[in-house]
């Protein structure tokens, strides 16, 4: 379920979420429901009660264990929406962070899925889950003393009125600091993680204690802006305790002044300190709902970006499904690249398999940025990805499953995802079997006889424990796996040593599909490639992979 509009957050009330919240609602009727039967219980102590007084007692302490079991049931189903909330949130934005395009920095990505969604989940289960109890019970409470007399209600609801008055200024005010207070935490994530990042380049540098420094800084930052958000949070929480506080003594008071039955006064300021608990939350709930909405405001466009970024994806899956295959791209092993231009022979690139292709231009990065494309990598203008044809098959039109199984890319620097090795390896290809991945680890020469656990050993932090001659054995295998018709190549052989550059030549020169790489002189030469020069700045293209008419 996603959101129903952009910059918004999913919905609380919606699916499975409803049941707790419709919960939440009937325990605080529950709750203001046992208020009443204790206030009348308290009403037979007086003299003339057709009750005994034992049984007077024991009603009153059933019913103060059975409003205690509620509030138990109501913090329990207040977790499990808040939980079930920020579940459905995180995955959105970890969604997010898989869509093409996304250039989110790591340090922001780590702020949103912690401090964020803790601001959200605190709303949700501390503040949604109290509301939906607590309201019910507040104004159940209010109807209750309104029946044994209607000033007693007057009074209960004076107070809280004023703290709704006082609260709207404050609450504004909360929202601006908790906006602030979040921008100086991100600020600060973003240091930290670029620290970390560059911590060997700072190390060797000596500069340890002018990064700390940079740190501190930031870090003072947050301080100050939370503990100046700490004093308009310290007014609201206090004025909630003051509400409670009133209303029972206005109760109080006014039962005295009305000469009211001392039994019945007193019913009536049990009625009135059940109630007072969520008076008390108010304070709590209103800084919770500032601090989600500040949350809320980074949160929301980031998934609006994520869900126009696909459907932008979508759209353009839907025009390349329907642009004809172009002269000479049908037919297997046949590939079919338009490159707007691509020398020297003009676009489109096509290969048949057996073919070794080399791509240069005057931006390095260039190439990297084709393969990157068309391996879906990157769906942002010009969408190389849609005019790239594989066997008289689109790639930006096919299924992810079949995509993966008609192309293949290894580049210099892979970072891999926590698991196993072999989870590793088959992670392009999943429905191939076990034999067949250790054959291709053989193939590439990665010795993982040496390592722990063998195959089974566990990568973690982007590929440890492999040295970087072992991760780029590990990306090629990963790459060749299945042997997709297109194999990409980017600069790989810079992070082999001698005996992986001459297995990698080696393993080039009988790959049966084509290959389009870049690299070393030494491996092109080797290779017999046929070279090709990227214009390094390309214009976009359309599905068709022709350049779009002039207007």
């Amino acid at each position: 379920m996603r959101s129903p509009e952009p910059g918004a957050l999913p919905p609380i009330f919606a699916g499975a979420r409803r049941g707790w919240v419709l919960g939440l609602v009937g325990l605080g009727l529950g709750q203001g429901a046992l208020g009443a039967v204790s206030a009348w219980a308290l009403t037979q102590l007086r003299g003339g009660g057709s009750w005994p007084v034992a049984a007077v007692i024991l009603s009153i302490v059933a019913a103060a264990v059975a409003l205690g079991g509620l509030r138990v049931e109501e913090r329990i189903a207040a977790e499990r929406l808040g939980q079930d909330y920020v579940r459905h949130v995180r995955r959105d934005l970890v969604e997010a962070e898989l869509t093409p395009g996304s250039r989110t920095h790591l340090g922001i990505t780590v702020a949103r899925t912690t401090n964020d969604l803790s601001s959200v989940r605190n709303w949700v289960s501390q503040g949604v889950g109290p509301l939906a109890a607590g309201i019910p019970l507040i104004v159940g409470s209010a109807v209750v003393l309104t029946v044994i007399d209607p000033f007693l209600g007057l009074g209960f609801l004076f107070p809280l009125g004023v703290l709704a008055a006082v609260l709207v200024p404050w609450a504004r005010t909360a929202y601006q600091k908790s906006r602030r207070l979040r921008r100086a935490r991100g600020r600060m994530a973003t240091r930290i993680a670029d620290t970390v990042g560059a911590a060997q380049g700072i190390i060797a540098a000596r500069g340890t204690d002018r990064e700390l420094g940079h740190i501190d800084t930031a870090s003072d930052t947050v301080v100050d802006r939370a503990v100046d958000r700490s004093e308009i949070v310290g007014l609201i929480r206090a004025g909630g305790t003051v509400a409670a506080m009133l209303a029972t003594l206005a109760v109080a008071a006014i039962g005295v002044l009305r000469g009211l039955d001392p039994a019945v006064t007193m019913a009536a300021m049990a009625v009135a300190g059940i109630a007072s608990t969520p008076i008390i939350d108010i304070g709590r709930i209103v800084e919770y709902r500032q601090t989600y909405l500040a949350a809320r405001a980074v949160l929301g466009p980031a998934l609006a970006d994520a869900a126009r970024r696909r459907t932008e994806y979508e759209r353009s899956r839907d025009a390349a499904a329907s642009a004809p295959v172009p002269d000479g791209a049908a037919g297997p092993g046949r590939v079919h690249v338009a490159v707007p231009g691509l020398t020297p022979d003009g676009s489109p690139l096509r290969a048949v398999a057996g073919a070794r292709i080399r791509l240069t231009s005057a931006d390095p990065e260039a190439p990297l940025r084709l393969m990157r494309r068309v391996v879906g990598l990157d769906a942002a203008p010009p969408r190389l990805v849609d005019a790239v044809w594989v066997g008289g098959e689109n790639l930006g039109a096919v299924a992810p499953a079949r995509g993966r199984a008609l192309v293949g890319l290894a580049t210099r620097g892979a970072v891999f995802e926590r698991g196993p090795l072999r989870r590793a390896l088959r992670y392009r290809r999943p429905d191939l079997d076990n034999e067949t991945a250790l054959t291709v680890l053989e193939t590439v020469g990665l010795a993982v006889d040496r390592l722990p656990d063998g195959p089974r050993t566990v990568l973690r932090s982007g590929g440890e424990p492999l040295t970087t001659d072992a991760r780029a054995r590990l990306a090629l295998a990963r790459a060749i796996y299945g042997e997709p018709p297109l194999l990409l190549v980017a600069d790989l052989d810079r992070d082999l040593d001698q005996e992986g550059r001459d297995r990698l030549e080696r393993l080039l020169a009988g790959y049966p599909g084509v290959v389009v790489l870049t690299g070393s002189d030494e491996l092109a030469r080797s290779l017999g490639t046929e070279e090709f020069r990227l214009d390094p700045t390309p214009v976009p293209l359309t599905p068709t992979g022709r350049p779009p008419a002039d207007d």
